[in-house]
Parts: structure tokens; C-alpha cells; sequence
């Protein structure tokens, strides 16, 4: 092995400083800030919920780019790959696990039919 080989030079382990760190967090810091001072306002719920999502998605972003180190560059494809291949992993946990919270409410909950009715409920 020759003296002139030095593993930390390749650009898949040069890819983050002390100021893209710094960016990220204030980047990070100010867009959680919008959205939590969004969330103070009273918005009427599409324009909330659409300001939330754009918010979001910017933090994403910017993490994506300024902390991870994503790019387009050769040297950095293997962590677009495996993004590419958690992305859809992600929102299949995220929606089943919706799924299934939502039909456990709507078999452990008592309707509001039910209590109308006067009929007995497993508490009476």
C-alpha cells in the first residue's frame, strides 16, 4: 500500500463541514418556526394544512441536502438508491399504520347510535 493513499479523501466521507452543519440547523430552526407560527394563526384548515405540508417539505429538503449530504453527484448515487428505495417503505408503514388505527377506533369505540338508543353498553 502505497503512503500516498488516504481513505478520507474520497467524496463519499468529505461530505459534510462545520457551516453546511450550521446551515442546516438554522435552515431547520426557521422553518419549524413557520410552521409553528402558522399553527398559531387561525387559518382555515386547506390553507393550514397546505402551508404545514409546503413547510415540511422544504425542512425535508434542506436536511436532505445540507445534512445527509444528498446530491446528484456519481459519488453520492448509492444514497439517492437507497432514498428512492425507503421513500415508498416509509408511506406504506406510515398509511398502515393509519389503517389500522383508524379500523381499531371504529371497532373498540361505541357508536353514538348506541348510547342514543338505550342500549346497554359493556360499562352499565
Amino acid at each position: 500500500m502505497s503512503s500516498h493513499y488516504n481513505p478520507l479523501q474520497h467524496p463519499e466521507v468529505q461530505q459534510g463541514t462545520t457551516g453546511r452543519y450550521i446551515a442546516a440547523f438554522l435552515a431547520s430552526a426557521a422553518l419549524m418556526g413557520g410552521a409553528y407560527y402558522a399553527s398559531t394563526q387561525k387559518l382555515p384548515l386547506m390553507e393550514f394544512a397546505a402551508t404545514a405540508a409546503a413547510l415540511s417539505l422544504a425542512a425535508l429538503v434542506s436536511q436532505l441536502a445540507l445534512f445527509f449530504g444528498l446530491n446528484i453527484s456519481q459519488a453520492q448515487i448509492w444514497k439517492g438508491v437507497a432514498l428512492f428505495l425507503a421513500i415508498p417503505l416509509f408511506i406504506i408503514t406510515i398509511g398502515m399504520t393509519v389503517w389500522a388505527f383508524s379500523s381499531l377506533y371504529s371497532r373498540t369505540m361505541p357508536m353514538d347510535g348506541m348510547l342514543m338508543s338505550g342500549q346497554p353498553t359493556l360499562l352499565q
